[in-house]
């Protein structure tokens, strides 16, 4: 049975900064394992990644089942 990703143990979480493309708010802190961060200034959905770490990242998302 599949951990949900959250659950599963990560090995060397990092946060990343990014700015907002919408207001320009800088450092906007994201988790390497997160996709999708919101900005507090505006509420701008700012997406993040892929980097070519995520495939390996314990953290991400599982595909939806195909079975």
């Amino acid at each position: 049975m599949e951990q949900e990703p959250s659950a599963r143990p990560l090995p060397d979480p990092f946060p990343d900064y990014v700015t907002c493309p919408v207001c320009g708010e800088p450092d906007i802190e994201i988790w390497c394992y997160e996709e999708t961060v919101r900005c507090p200034t505006c509420g701008a959905e700012i997406t993040h990644g892929p980097f070519p770490c995520w495939m390996a990242c314990p953290r991400r998302p599982l595909p939806p089942s195909t079975s």
